[in-house]
């Protein structure tokens, strides 16, 4: 099965246009969303009309989690919480109820997909989690493969042989031996902060074991006018055209 990874939309419609228009061009079987379609970007709702147009299989984010209860929102730092209550009155009653449905987690194909960290935390960052809790987490699961986003930068950790090891994941394509396990960080769509402005998203095969990372150009300034319009922190716009 080839699989079309998405992570961290974040209102950002311009940037998930583009994706949508790249996933096009692939032979791509299902499409999945890690959550975090909204927040932050100046067009949640269209977001999430897209991403069910597209026919993705998608799980709760934190911003999604942010709707079910003001707990949720306590997760988030002051002006994120503003934001979040910004971002909810922007959203039609269908699509709020849909963004409150989404299960925390997914399994399709041999790989679990999860916002923050497995093997259901929206929460939780990535690069927080010590070498010793990811070594429990293979050793406690018979899944040796793991999508992750939340932290917005594309990451790859694997694990193998009781050693811990972590990279970057930069553009192209890269190979996932079976014998080893997996946790890829899939970056953002539509805020990015690894200093390229370009959206990210990722193909997964589990047949050949390949993964494909992508960068897909948009015009970002369209996105930052829209968020400055909109009346939202400045930080929001300077953030998706920052290079």
């Amino acid at each position: 099965m080839r699989i079309a990874v998405l992570s961290d939309i974040h209102g950002n419609l311009e940037a998930l246009e583009a994706v949508a228009a790249e996933i096009r061009t692939r032979e791509v079987e299902r499409i999945v969303c890690l959550g975090d379609m909204i927040g932050y970007g100046p067009d949640p709702e269209g977001v999430v009309q897209l991403v069910r147009r597209l026919g993705c299989r998608s799980i709760l984010g934190n911003h999604e989690a942010a709707l079910l209860s003001a707990a949720a929102r306590q997760w988030m730092n002051f002006q994120a919480r503003e934001n979040s209550v910004r971002t909810e009155q922007l959203l039609s009653a269908e699509s709020l109820a849909y963004c409150r449905s989404l299960p925390r987690s997914l399994q399709l194909a041999d790989a679990v997909f999860v916002h923050g960290f497995p093997p259901e935390s929206v929460f939780l960052y990535l690069f927080n989690q010590s070498d010793r809790r990811i070594a429990h987490l293979f050793a406690s699961s018979p899944a040796t493969l793991y999508f992750v986003g939340h932290t917005h930068g594309l990451r790859l950790v694997r694990q193998a042989e009781g050693e811990t090891v972590r990279v970057p994941l930069a553009e192209g394509a890269i190979r996932l031996p079976a014998e080893m396990g997996h946790i890829v960080n899939a970056g953002s769509v539509g805020q990015p902060r690894d200093g390229d402005r370009r959206a990210k998203y990722l193909v997964w095969d589990s047949v050949t074991r390949m993964l494909e990372v992508l960068f897909v150009p948009y015009d970002c300034r369209i996105t930052a006018d829209k968020i400055r319009r909109l009346g939202f922190p400045d930080a929001y716009a300077e953030r998706v055209c920052r290079s």
